[in-house]
């Protein structure tokens, strides 16, 4: 294994968080398969789901299908972000008006199409937007009887034509006669479809479905079904399928349970696919490819045939993927690849293998990396990683080392490191899970200086323990329920936590804090994390820190307090604040000085 340097040898890069071009993840059978599935015309029209947690690679697989297609002349690639256009006045419509606006596109660039069919064309798209021009004056219509005053301002913008809109004005004049609303749109669009030289597909890539509220999941759901399903049409929807059905069930109420939200997307949705969890192996060789590729040394295409390669390797199952001079090509030097190798291994089988997390796990180390360079500290890289990983993997033992003086902290470590190798028994307080953390190279052991600076640099930050894209629909139910103000409600949902491994009922943690500033009555949400905390003591620390912050103090009210007896940290965090109600303070003083429950 190639031993990490110092900081002088080796600088963190930093990672944005946009979906790839480039296949570094190896979904390129996943892209291969769908763009098959949507042209091969055994399935017409289709609906493809691609499926996975936030985070996961749903974009970049859209991406890869677009640039797999775009090689198809008789294909028609329209991408849509429904979340871009969420307020929009009629969103439905505005899909709609993209698949028009690309098609009229194709229409009028393809060559050898008589003038005459052309401008016939073009007219029949015209005559379908004023259709979509009509439903929007319907909705403004609607809007205007239910405030009981006409919006004269919203008539005359849902009137006007858009830029595609008034191009085709001229030429549809005749055909607009009678073509009012909506009614009869399927009918006439796929017409136009049968019509249409020199395509035999139109693709829609619909993207970040699962980020947008519920009605304008149902209204993106609702063009694709309702309008635009025709033959010669097909859609590929990136999403989380747990979090489409939750948004349905929101939508509809009362309707959408005993399983007709997953009937309504499996009525929608033909052929649904699921992106996998990096295994270490996929992990360590994206880490590679993403080192390699910030490390600014190699060509764009020395790097796609490090790509290669590393595809190759994958079909063939040999790990590890990404290796040096592979068919002497230049790839990722011996460090950056002893660096992934350590970091997959660090991360283990937690659900933070995730694309996006990886890449926020490598942003949070280098900006550790760069606080101790600037600090003219000198750190090794495998000591900062040692160490990062004890912070966001066991807060609580990391606390633990750095409250204690210097000459205990040394102690602790050797005590530590010998019990993981079996020699002696286990400190106090701390964990048999770490075990193998202790056990991990370097030894941490003799280092205390180093580990002094590093303590000193992560106390200027604070660790991001989720490292977002790990919350799947599923865990979004939970962390509802657990909100919820019924009390049986979140009785069961607490129930339900014991079904979960550790990763999980953090991210549960997680998703409560966002929920505090978000509701108007926080206090079920402070019941559910009082009741975690007390059931899962290794979640008691990042609890407190949860319920501790000022956001969060600043809303308590005195029948708030009694949740938090027993939480010593949080009772005198609200006593020292400035600026609260004097009973809640009071409270907090009586629960400090009183028996805890």
């Amino acid at each position: 294994m190639t031993k990490l340097g110092s900081p002088a040898g080796f600088a963190a890069p930093l990672f944005d968080d946009n979906p790839a071009i480039l296949d570094l993840l190896g979904i390129d059978a996943v892209a291969e398969v769908v763009a098959r599935v949507v042209t091969s015309g055994g399935l017409d029209p289709v609906t493809v789901g691609i499926h996975s947690a936030w985070g996961g690679g749903k974009s970049t697989a859209l991406n890869l299908i677009a640039d797999r297609l775009g090689r198809e002349g008789h294909v028609v690639v329209v991408r849509i972000d429904p979340w871009e256009f969420e307020n929009a006045e009629d969103l439905r419509g505005t899909m709609i008006a993209q698949v028009l606006d690309e098609l009229q596109g194709r229409v009028e660039s393809t060559p050898g199409l008589e003038p005459s069919k052309r401008q016939r064309l073009v007219s029949r798209l015209g005559d379908l937007r004023r259709r979509i021009a009509w439903g929007r004056v319907a909705q403004v219509l609607v809007s205007s009887a239910v405030k009981m005053s006409p919006d004269f301002e919203g008539l005359i913008n849902a009137l006007t034509p858009k830029p595609k809109e008034a191009e085709a004005d001229a030429a549809a004049t005749q055909a607009t006669a009678g073509a009012q609303g909506m009614a009869g749109f399927r009918e006439a669009f796929e017409a136009l479809m049968c019509e249409v030289d020199g395509i035999r597909r139109v693709v829609v890539l619909v993207d970040d479905l699962d980020r947008c509220l519920p009605p304008t999941i149902m209204a993106t759901l609702e063009a694709i079904k309702l309008f635009l399903s025709v033959q010669g049409m097909a859609f590929v929807l990136a999403a989380d399928e747990d979090l489409i059905r939750e948004a349905i069930g929101v939508h509809l109420e009362g309707a959408a349970k005993g399983g007709f939200a997953q009937l309504y997307t499996e009525k929608i949705i033909q052929l649904p696919i699921s992106l996998p969890v990096l295994s270490v192996e996929q992990a360590e060789a994206y880490i590679a490819l993403l080192l390699c590729k910030n490390a600014g040394n190699l060509t764009t295409q020395a790097f796609q045939s490090v790509i290669e390669a590393a595809r190759q390797r994958r079909l063939q199952g040999r790990a590890p993927y990404v290796v040096a001079g592979e068919n002497a090509i230049d790839g990722p030097s011996g460090e950056h690849l002893a660096l992934a190798a350590r970091i997959a291994e660090g991360l283990g089988a937690d659900v933070w293998r995730s694309p996006r997390a990886i890449k926020r796990f490598l942003n949070a180390f280098a900006v550790r990396e760069h606080l101790a360079r600037a600090g003219g500290a000198e750190l090794d890289v495998e000591v900062l990683l040692k160490l990062y990983l004890l912070e966001i993997r066991y807060l609580q033992e990391f606390k633990l080392l750095s409250q204690k003086p210097s000459a205990e902290r040394n102690a602790l470590i050797t005590d530590w490191e010998r019990w993981a190798h079996g020699d002696g028994a286990r400190p106090a307080d701390v964990r048999e899970e770490t075990k193998t953390w202790a056990a991990g190279r370097p030894s941490l052991t003799g280092l205390d200086a180093q580990v002094e600076r590093y303590l000193s640099v992560a106390a200027t930050l604070l660790s991001d323990v989720r490292f977002g894209g790990a919350v799947t629909g599923a865990l979004m139910q939970v962390i509802e329920a657990l909100a919820h103000s019924s009390d049986s409600t979140r009785s069961a949902a607490l129930q339900g936590l014991t079904e979960l491994d550790a990763a999980d009922r953090q991210i549960v943690v997680h998703g409560l804090s966002e929920q505090l500033t978000r509701l108007a009555d926080p206090e079920p949400v402070i019941a559910s994390l009082a009741e975690i905390g007390q059931a899962y003591p290794e979640l008691a620390d990042i609890v407190a820190r949860v319920l501790s912050q000022p956001a969060v103090i600043g809303r308590l009210q005195a029948h708030h307090v009694p949740y938090l007896a027993g939480m010593a940290d949080v009772l005198r965090t609200i006593i020292a604040a400035s600026g609260l109600d004097a009973d809640v303070v009071a409270a907090a003083r009586e629960d400090l000085s009183g028996p805890t429950r």
